[in-house]
């Protein structure tokens, strides 16, 4: 059972894309109740599995049934932990604790710091494959500076928003930046990608183990 308070899964994305998803959900028999959220937190700590029952609201806060679950995940409350920064480095900081870069990534107002991943003021999602070519840049930039260079290197988010979605080991929804706007992917391609082991061949490589 998948609780959401908002209207719509994966918000943002090509509609073609949330309609599969929807399908492959119906077909794995997974409940989504939208539009709904738990009207108060479980009696049981988040991640460890026990069995529990507990009330949900809709949109305007009247009750909508129960719920029963065997475990639950806390997936809201996102924030920037940005608190270890040092003094210089706050006035770059946002209300939301993210910190403002420039497009070499470097963070506003100095020019041998530099911030990626989640961290980063960026209109973007925060994704790991974001942080990914967030590392390019920051990693071509500072190797510049090693030797002497100016650095180049520059990243701009993409006005398409992308996403590998699986759903177990054979299927999902992906889509990402084509020449005329989304792409998507087959549920075969999103498993050749990502969901057969979730990109763990590709970090055994990067970090060389074996």
């Amino acid at each position: 059972t998948v609780l959401d308070p908002a209207e719509q899964l994966v918000a943002g994305f090509d509609p073609a894309l949330v309609a599969d998803l929807h399908r492959q959900l119906d077909a794995l028999g997974v409940e989504v109740r939208l539009g709904t959220a738990l009207a108060e937190e479980p009696p049981a700590e988040p991640g460890l599995a026990k069995t529990f029952t507990v009330g949900t609201v809709d949109g305007s806060g009247a009750p909508a049934g129960e719920v029963t679950a065997d475990i639950w995940f806390r997936c809201y409350g996102v924030r920037s932990d940005t608190g270890y920064l040092s003094a210089e480095l706050l006035p770059a900081r946002t209300e939301q604790g993210r910190l403002r870069v420039t497009e070499r990534l470097t963070v506003e107002g100095h020019d041998r710091v530099y911030a990626l991943g989640d961290i980063t003021d960026l209109a973007e999602a925060k994704m790991a494959g974001h942080a990914m070519r967030h590392a390019q840049v920051v990693a071509a930039n500072i190797l510049s500076q090693v030797r002497g260079e100016e650095p180049a290197a520059a990243y701009h988010p993409s006005p398409v928003p992308a996403v590998l979605l699986p759903l177990g080991p054979a299927g999902g929804v992906g889509q990402v930046p084509g020449p005329d706007g989304p792409s998507l992917l087959s549920p075969e391609e999103v498993a050749r990608y990502k969901g057969t082991n979730l990109l763990v061949d590709k970090f055994v490589e990067l970090f060389g183990t074996a």
